[in-house]
C-alpha cells in the first residue's frame, strides 16, 4: 500500500494511532504512576487519570461510531469538553506544584518543564477546541488530525520516563530524556505531515505541533537559564498562596 493511500486509511480507521499512543503513555508512566497509585498525591491522580481518559476517548468514540451508536457518540463528545478542561486545569496545578518544589530543591530541568508544560497545555486546549469544533462541522479529517495532535502532547512526558527506563546508559537524566522525547515527537510529527502531503492535503494541527516542538528545542535552555524566566517560575509557584 502506498503512503498516499495509507494516511486516508488511517483517517477512516485511526484506532491504531491512538492505541499506540495510549500504550506508550501507560508503559512510560507505569513505574512512577500506575504502579504506585496509593502513594500518589490527589492532583497527580486527577491529572494522570484525566489525561489517560483523553487518550482513551478517541478509541471509545471510534467504537461507538463504527457500531452505529451515534447518540452515545454525541453524548461522549459533549462530555469531552469537561474532560479537556480537567486535563488542562489539573495540568496547570501539577506544574505549579513542581515549580514550588523547585524553589527549595532547584533543578534547571524543572524550569524547562515549566515553560514546556504551560505552553503545551495552551496548545492542548487549542487542539481540543479545534477537534470539537471540527466534529460539529463534520470535518472528520480535521477532527481526527486535531485529536492526534492533542494526544501527542501528554505523550511527551510519558516518553521521557520510557526512555529513562529503557535506555538508562544513553538517557542519564530528565534533561536528556526531555530532548530525546522532543526528537521522537519531531520525527513523528514530520512523518504525519509528510503522509498528509502525499495524501493531497495538509491540515494545520500537525505542522503547528511540529513547529512547536522545534521551537521548544531552541528556546528551553535560553529561557530556563535566564533570571527573568526563573523569577516567573517562582512567581507562578507562589501565586495565590497565603501571604501573596
Amino acid at each position: 500500500m502506498s503512503t498516499a493511500h495509507w494516511f486516508p486509511q488511517a483517517i477512516r480507521r485511526p484506532w491504531p494511532l491512538f492505541a499506540t499512543a495510549l500504550t506508550l503513555a501507560v508503559t512510560g508512566f507505569w513505574p512512577g504512576f500506575f504502579a504506585k497509585l496509593p502513594d500518589t498525591p490527589l492532583p497527580h491522580h486527577i491529572h494522570g487519570w484525566s489525561a489517560t481518559a483523553w487518550m482513551i476517548l478517541p478509541l471509545l468514540q471510534y467504537v461507538l461510531i463504527r457500531s452505529g451508536r451515534r447518540r452515545q457518540h454525541r453524548l461522549v463528545g459533549y462530555a469531552s469538553v469537561a474532560l479537556a478542561v480537567t486535563v488542562a486545569a489539573s495540568g496547570v496545578y501539577v506544574v505549579r506544584m513542581m515549580a514550588y518544589k523547585n524553589m527549595t530543591s532547584f533543578r534547571l530541568a524543572s524550569v524547562k518543564f515549566v515553560w514546556l508544560d504551560l505552553t503545551g497545555i495552551v496548545l492542548f486546549c487549542i487542539f481540543a477546541a479545534c477537534a470539537i469544533s471540527a466534529a460539529r462541522r463534520r470535518d472528520i479529517r480535521l477532527h481526527v488530525t486535531a485529536l492526534v495532535a492533542s494526544a501527542l502532547i501528554p505523550l511527551e512526558a510519558a516518553l521521557e520516563r520510557l526512555f529513562l527506563n529503557l535506555f538508562p546508559s544513553l538517557v542519564t537524566g530528565f534533561d536528556a530524556a526531555l530532548y530525546a522525547s522532543l526528537i521522537f515527537l519531531e520525527i513523528t510529527c514530520a512523518a504525519v505531515v509528510f503522509l498528509e502531503w502525499r495524501a493531497g492535503r495538509v491540515r494545520w494541527p500537525m505542522p503547528v505541533l511540529l513547529g512547536y516542538y522545534l521551537a521548544m528545542h531552541a528556546t528551553l535552555t535560553p529561557l530556563a537559564t535566564s533570571r527573568a524566566f526563573q523569577s516567573f517560575s517562582d512567581w507562578f509557584a507562589m501565586a495565590g498562596r497565603a501571604g501573596i
